[in-house]
């Protein structure tokens, strides 16, 4: 691994209260009715799109940084739902109630 150096500028950060974020876990079913765990997502109310769409990327990067090397499903997000909705799912690679179940483990990290 190499060394990258930091870059000399400053770039201005917002910083938004995801405090009351609400988060649900489910399994429910792919458009082939495979099992899909997903985790709903609800901003608070004049939460905009793009900081639904940030609280997505992140949620999902974090995902893809501790989902084990084994696995071979798919991280997926859903910024459309609904006003301060969206969602993060995962398309199985096998869709057996085992690889559910290691996904839902993953996705149950972001609840803390």
């Amino acid at each position: 691994m190499s060394a990258t150096a930091i870059p000399t500028f400053i770039v201005p950060v917002k910083v938004v209260d995801f405090s009351n974020t609400v988060l649900t876990l489910t399994l429910g079913k792919s458009q082939h009715g495979t099992a899909q765990p997903q985790l709903d997502i609800i901003l608070q109310p004049g939460a905009t799109h793009r900081q639904t769409s940030a609280l997505l990327h992140t949620f999902a990067a974090s995902l893809e940084l501790n989902t084990p090397p084994n696995e071979r499903w798919i991280i997926q997000s859903d910024c459309c739902v609904g006003p301060n909705r969206g969602r993060i799912y995962l398309e199985l690679a096998e869709g057996d109630a085992a690889e559910a179940m290691r996904g839902m483990a993953l996705l149950n990290i972001l609840l803390g």
